[in-house]
């Protein structure tokens, strides 16, 4: 009997440490239960999903975004006739704009009237773009460079010719104003240097932009070349869309970079895929490839095979 007792004080503590803890800890506890579940009965109930943070630079609404989630999840449950995911205020799967070096990259090409592709044919013309700018900025940093050497010659001469003049308790007025001509002059030519200068920056800017893209295709469509070197400071390693995390402290769908609002779409129903708990697929028209270099908004017969299989429908 005192046996009995004891294994049942045991186990009633147990069950009330077991509380307590998801009690203390529920928004973890509540989110290890919600991936459990979505692990093994998976489509059985909708993934919730909430609007982190939104970087302004993409000009984008909370509402305008909320409407490319809605559009990219109907791709998948569209097929199925079964709702995959649901928005929440506190859903526990983060989505967040993220601005940095690729959107960046993305916007100065565009300036150029270079829409972005992940094809090979992209590639081809962005290098022929690239070898042309290169030309341009080689060309430009030796006319600087010509510039600065003439300034520092002129300026050694000027300011000789002032310590001679100032030794000899001030220069003639025909002289002095020569004098102060010269110093325009080369007030003049630093200004050009400065002007100079600022334009070859925005030109690396642009070499920079491209060879990020460069980099980022040759990873992609597993080229066998050498990667580019941005000149000056690197912008990143990788330039990936969309990133899908699942870890200790939860699950988030970061999207860097897209073209218009279709690859945004395709982007958004790409990671939400991995949320599902979809791994990539070797068709490149599918959603599920690794690249998003699609046109197409809706799901491939191997898309649609990947869905059924994980859902359980024949």
């Amino acid at each position: 009997m005192k046996s009995f007792w004891v294994k049942f004080f045991i186990s009633i503590t147990a069950i009330l440490l077991l509380f307590g803890f998801g009690y203390f800890n529920r928004d973890s506890f509540s989110r290890t239960v919600q991936d459990l579940l979505n692990r093994f009965q998976p489509c059985q109930r909708p993934i919730m999903y909430s609007i982190a943070s939104i970087d302004p630079r993409f000009g984008l609404t909370k509402e305008e975004l909320l409407g490319d989630i809605m559009q990219a999840e109907k791709i998948w449950e569209s097929q199925i006739n079964k709702q995959l995911f649901e928005y929440s205020p506190t859903g526990d799967l983060k989505i967040n704009l993220i601005y940095d070096y690729r959107q960046k990259a993305t916007e100065e090409l565009q300036k150029l009237g270079i829409v972005i592709h992940d094809d090979k044919a992209t590639y081809e013309a962005l290098q022929a773009r690239y070898d042309s700018f290169v030309a341009s900025y080689d060309k430009k940093k030796a006319y600087i460079a010509d510039l600065i050497e003439s300034y520092e010659k002129t300026k050694s001469l000027y300011e000789k010719d002032v310590k001679y003049w100032n030794s000899r308790g001030g220069a003639p007025k025909k002289e002095y104003d020569a004098l102060e001509q010269r110093r325009i002059d080369l007030d003049n030519q630093i200004a050009l240097i400065n002007q100079s200068q600022g334009s070859l920056n925005e030109l690396a800017g642009i070499i920079n932009s491209i060879v990020t893209v460069l980099n980022k295709l040759i990873t992609g469509l597993n080229l066998q070349v050498n990667t580019y070197n941005t000149i000056g400071a690197s912008t990143g390693k990788e330039f990936s869309e969309g990133e899908y995390i699942s870890d200790a402290n939860g699950t988030t769908i970061n999207i860097f970079q897209f073209n218009d609002k279709d690859s945004l779409v395709r982007v958004l129903a790409h990671e939400l895929g991995h949320a599902l708990g979809l791994e990539h697929l070797d068709n490149p028209e599918a959603i599920m490839y690794r690249l998003n270099e699609g046109t197409n908004e809706n799901l491939t017969l191997d898309d649609i095979a990947v869905l059924k299989n994980l859902c359980g429908i024949e």
